[in-house]
């Protein structure tokens, strides 16, 4: 990771952002590539993920709205957005079932379509980006709702349209996320309260009185036991920063359910799972070290930091950083990054997945600001009245 003006979104702007528009980006489609080789080359012969071009429409409306970003650059990230979100709109779902798609085929044609609450949830946080960036996609939120609403269940939302199992605790949390976007942008109290449901669940459900955050649940959302169940520390520490935007809407004391453990207790939680090196795994008790539980740990680390916490050394966000850098940004590719190391240190993974950039933009600009990407001002503040 070469030295950029600016910290680290210096180099989101003049390293990432030009990488993911040139080599990453599939001019002749309007899309991105599913992942980079690690000399910078695009994987044309990978399938690709739906969520993926939603999840960098999001990250490049997200960083068009910083404030000083030039208009130029501004208005290109932002039209970028807007054609994947177009993209996945049009051409996302399945004819005949209606559908949304997984995964694509190099040629972009659809290959499953399961109707995956994940999957879905990154497209609704997609439209919330766009709409805090000033477009409007109110037509396009309302058909997405529709399609969130065939998934609805007992408690919670299904896991796709099967109603397959496991069910999982990750997609809620990025519906959490998505809804609390939605909100934000819109000041449309329907996204609230579909947060809100999110919310009780980690509350009451997810999250252990152990400090446990468990991913797979049966139907009637018990959770799974022993070798079908698993912990991710990344997502424990990512609640921390997404609790930190629910709180930010200031909604009605116990909107959400019961309070959540002080972030303090969480981050103790998930860290005690780091590796002698510092590492976040990517599941508790595995010798796999992906990027994105990193950059999540940074999120928190910095957002906890500037609440008053008192972090131990090696948890400090400089300190977290620091092994970022080495460990994964220190590439020959201006703007890039290495995906996964073993508990060796030896790097694992041969490519440099698109999805990751989602997790670096949010953690770098709350490196360097303070405070959540998505809490910088919405561009326009009518959008609610057409939403509500």
């Amino acid at each position: 990771m070469s030295a950029a003006p600016g910290g680290l979104r210096g180099w989101l702007l003049d390293q990432a952002v030009p990488l993911w528009t040139g080599a990453g980006w599939d001019a002749a489609t309007g899309t991105v590539w599913e992942a980079l080789d690690h000399a910078g080359r695009p994987r044309r012969d990978l399938d690709r993920r739906l969520r993926v071009q939603a999840r960098q429409a999001y990250a490049f409306a997200t960083l068009a709205r910083q404030p000083g970003v030039c208009p130029a650059l501004a208005a290109d990230l932002r039209t970028r957005a807007e054609g994947l979100f177009d993209f996945v709109m049009t051409r996302g779902f399945a004819p005949g079932s209606g559908n949304l798609a997984s995964w694509l085929a190099p040629d972009l044609t659809i290959r499953t379509a399961p109707h995956d609450l994940y999957d879905l949830s990154f497209v609704l946080l997609a439209a919330a980006g766009l709409a805090a960036a000033g477009t409007d996609v109110s037509s396009e939120i309302a058909r997405l709702e529709g399609a969130l609403d065939r998934l609805a269940a007992p408690r919670g939302w299904h896991e796709c349209a099967a109603r397959r199992l496991p069910r999982r605790q990750n997609p809620h949390m990025h519906l959490f996320e998505a809804m609390c976007a939605l909100y934000r942008a819109t000041g449309a109290p329907r996204f609230a309260a579909r947060a809100a449901t999110c919310r009780r669940l980690m509350a009451e459900t997810f999250l252990g009185a152990d400090l446990r955050l468990l991913e797979f649940y049966d139907a009637g959302l018990r959770p799974l036991t022993g070798a079908d169940q698993r912990e991710e520390p990344g997502h424990l520490v990512e609640w921390i920063a997404l609790e930190a935007g629910w709180q930010a809407l200031d909604l009605p004391e116990g909107a959400g359910g019961a309070p959540l453990p002080p972030p303090e207790a969480m981050f103790a939680a998930a860290t005690a799972h780091l590796s002698p090196g510092g590492l976040l795994p990517d599941v508790a008790g595995q010798a796999s070290f992906r990027l994105w539980p990193q950059s999540e740990l940074l999120r928190a680390a910095r957002l906890m930091q500037g609440a008053g916490a008192d972090l131990p050394e090696r948890l400090r966000p400089e300190a977290v950083l620091a092994r970022i850098r080495a460990g994964y940004l220190e590439t020959p590719v201006p703007g890039g990054w290495y995906d996964q190391r073993d508990g060796k240190g030896a790097l694992v993974s041969d490519t440099m997945p698109a999805s990751t950039f989602y997790h670096l933009v949010e953690a770098f600009l709350c490196h360097d600001s303070g405070r959540l990407a998505g809490l910088t001002p919405p561009a326009v503040d009518q959008t609610a009245k057409t939403l509500s």
